[in-house]
């Protein structure tokens, strides 16, 4: 086909209308809770010449083919980028076998109809039956979004998916090359040299860049443009590279390594580059959809004639069935599940768009003019057919094998410290509930998967968590972070999934009364890490037990129960649910109050700071004899450089941290002579509360100094504590103080 002039003028509308349409359709299609791949198709032909001719791609001429290849190279960036090997090491066995076993059957047993239909050339035969290999995340996700099917078959048709598209990518490549006309050999080499080439290329700008990140040269407000342009110059560097060693296209392959490389190393800000990357690649996929199916011709179409029928019904009824028979073999799948999983395969983004670049290449090459009509042709036809026949009766099928899930009852805990693996542990062995802890920290991730739990290394704000698979039995969330911004971000981001009565999150006392999603849960306790920390130290525990006589008391707070109609999260009136299961927390007593000891109350007439330092740590060190004296004192007078413990009204509070112990002290001396601390208010110190603790335990640190600070904060209370008998007095006002 003669490229036709480029005419500017039509090319910003077929561009600018094919981007703003691709978004809008994306958008009502998300609305629909539909796949886009069905719209996307539907709107680019009304806009294309065959019905309205808004969009006009042979207005784009030569640069059409240009953006299609820059497009599906950004698309393919972003598939790297997400690549999860960790999920798919994890998978079943079968899912391997569709990726293997199942590529050929599905490659050869297609390429077979092709040559039995058609009588095209074996290498043409071959190139169409690998188009139609991949069936990619576009429209697998929306699909399996909108039927509540089993489990296991939602996560086997998830992680091939996901991964079969690479694949796919590849074997259609290979095949292309034998399509040029070369020998065997000669194919397999120019293949394994464009490999190489994009292998290589791709791992080093992908290391590039994650090295360029972490090492902070570049602005953290333009990280994903920097990423964008870096995945772009690899796209076109490898392109220049291959076109100068006349080995065709190697771009494609150099893009997705360089994205799994990036994903792979420990990025900074990936979670956020994952999410723009996401963004733009919603927006390539809708325009490369429009722009490309506006291209297209019905008579193409009716050329196939009944031939075109008969083979893409085979590939529908023959060969999805016959890769899923040779790849279930042996895995104890029932039939029902083998009927399921050998209808359901939608085809998207990736063959369209590979069909559409190779058609764009032998259109010019003499004698494979009708072999670039024919694999697109066949290409879309299959992408219609799938898209239209499984997206309409997946569902019903599945109601009708018996494969539909039930509600999801189970429950994300986000935050895998110790107080989230508690609360997973009781709600999974006692409430028989799946339960799934997600946290971005891969050493709590680690501890709860090595208690047996299931965790997933993720940021809960990211969208394509929603399609993990892990998830589909889980219809509540209990957002545990410290953060309780965080906290309602998190509620507000599920609201649409599991509903706003199923949404929980922790909030610090007078949080409550926001308009916000989520039910704020255990408003009178700390911070979850200020409590996981007890719990690590053992300052704290939790308790089960059959109803709630047991969990009463001024330290012990529940935090759920089991009841006849479900899980309570924060029971209002735990004596009220009657024989229920009961989590509860006990902790020990106040963080003051458990650091004190009467051996460390004392009055001192002394004449300045080191001399109390010194008699102060005396007594902690006849406690703890590891305790070095004068490191801690030198330690103790250095911080108060930095950080001055003068609080003003007569009182100090100096702290510091010490390797030496195990859990904190705090120490209490009353000065009657006063020390001069330089407070602002220039009264002299009559009063020294100092805290000692391990320094792996910033929160109760932390908290134990926040703790004194509203002790003292009272001019009553510190007037009798300057004044009160030691220790014991001074013990009962505290004593009073942490119990109120």
């Amino acid at each position: 086909m003669d490229a036709m002039p480029v005419q500017p003028e039509a090319m910003l509308v077929t561009v600018a209308v094919a981007v703003a349409a691709g978004a809008m359709l994306m958008v009502i299609a998300r609305k629909l809770e539909t796949s886009a791949i069905g719209l996307l198709l539907l709107g680019g032909i009304a806009l294309g010449p065959q019905a309205l001719g808004v969009v006009q791609p042979d207005s784009l001429g030569r640069v059409l083919p240009v953006l299609v290849s820059l497009a599906v190279g950004l698309i393919l960036f972003e598939g790297g980028l997400t690549l999860d090997l960790k999920g798919y090491r994890s998978a079943s066995a079968i899912i391997r076998r569709l990726l293997t076993v199942g590529v050929v059957v599905t490659w050869l047993a297609t390429s077979l109809a092709v040559w039995l239909l058609f009588r095209f050339p074996a290498p043409v035969a071959l190139l169409a039956g690998s188009l139609v290999i991949v069936t990619g995340p576009t429209v697998i996700a929306p699909l399996l979004k909108r039927v509540n099917i089993a489990p296991r078959i939602h996560h086997i048709l998830h992680w091939e998916g996901v991964m079969i598209d690479p694949i796919g990518v590849f074997v259609a490549l290979l095949c292309f090359e034998f399509v040029n006309g070369m020998s065997g050999e000669l194919a397999v080499a120019n293949f394994a040299l464009r490999a190489l080439t994009g292998l290589v290329v791709g791992v080093v700008g992908g290391w590039a860049m994650s090295r360029i990140l972490s090492l902070g040269w570049v602005p953290e407000d333009i990280t994903n443009v920097f990423v964008l342009g870096g995945a772009i110059l690899v796209f076109g560097g490898t392109e220049a590279i291959g076109h100068l060693m006349d080995i065709g296209e190697a771009g494609l392959l150099a893009v997705v390594t360089a994205g799994f490389v990036l994903g792979a190393l420990d990025t900074p800000g990936l979670d956020e580059l994952k999410r723009f990357k996401a963004d733009i690649t919603e927006l390539m996929i809708g325009f490369l959809f429009v722009i490309l199916a506006a291209g297209l011709d019905f008579a193409e179409f009716r050329a196939l004639g009944w031939r075109g029928v008969v083979l893409v019904a085979a590939v529908l009824v023959v060969v999805r069935p016959l890769n899923v028979l040779a790849s279930s073999s042996g895995f104890g799948f029932g039939w029902r599940e083998k009927v399921f999983l050998g209808w359901v395969a939608p085809r998207g983004i990736v063959a369209a768009s590979m069909a559409s670049l190779f058609a764009f290449a032998l259109r010019d090459r003499p004698g494979l003019e009708e072999a670039g009509v024919f694999v697109e042709t066949f290409t879309y036809s299959v992408i219609f057919a799938t898209v239209l026949l499984h997206g309409f009766t997946a569902g019903p099928l599945a109601r009708l094998l018996g494969l539909a899930r039930a509600i999801p009852t189970g429950w994300a805990v986000v935050g895998a410290h110790e107080l989230g693996r508690e609360i997973g542990r009781f709600l999974g062995s006692r409430a028989k509930q799946p339960v799934v802890l997600v946290d971005t920290n891969p050493r709590r991730i680690a501890q709860a998967r090595g208690e047996g739990l299931l965790a997933l290394e993720a940021d809960a704000r990211d969208r394509t968590l929603e399609e993990r698979p892990e998830l589909l039995e889980v219809g509540n969330l209990l957002a545990l972070t410290d953060n309780e911004d965080l906290n309602t971000l998190l509620c507000e981001r599920w609201r649409d999934r599991f509903g706003r009565d199923h949404l929980f999150r922790w909030g610090s006392a007078g949080s409550g009364d926001r308009r916000t999603a989520g039910v704020q849960v255990w408003a009178a306790l700390p911070k979850p890490s200020v409590l996981s920390s007890e719990l690590f130290h053992g300052e704290a525990r939790v308790m089960q037990s059959l109803g709630a006589a047991h969990h009463t008391g001024a330290h012990v707070w529940p935090l759920v129960a089991i009841a006849d109609n479900g899980v309570v999260v924060d029971p209002d009136s735990p004596e009220q649910l009657g024989g229920v299961e009961m989590l509860s927390l006990y902790r020990e007593a106040d963080y003051l109050q458990r650091a004190m000891r009467r051996e460390l109350v004392v009055r001192l007439d002394v004449d300045s700071r080191p001399e109390l330092y010194r008699e102060l740590v005396k007594r902690i060190a006849s406690m703890h004899p590891a305790v070095s004296v004068e490191a801690t004192v030198d330690e103790l007078l250095s911080r108060d450089e930095t950080f001055p413990p003068a609080m003003g009204h007569g009182v100090a509070v100096p702290h510091a941290y010490s390797s030496a112990l195990e859990t904190r002290l705090v120490a209490v001396a009353q000065t009657p002579r006063g020390l001069d601390y330089h407070a602002h208010d220039g009264e002299p110190v009559r009063l020294v509360v100092l805290v000692l603790g391990p320094p792996g335990d910033p929160e109760g640190h932390l908290e134990t100094l926040a703790r004194i600070a509203r002790l003292v904060g009272d001019p009553e209370m510190r007037q009798a504590l300057a004044e009160a008998e030691v220790p014991n007095g001074v013990l009962e006002l505290v004593r009073g103080f942490c119990c109120e």
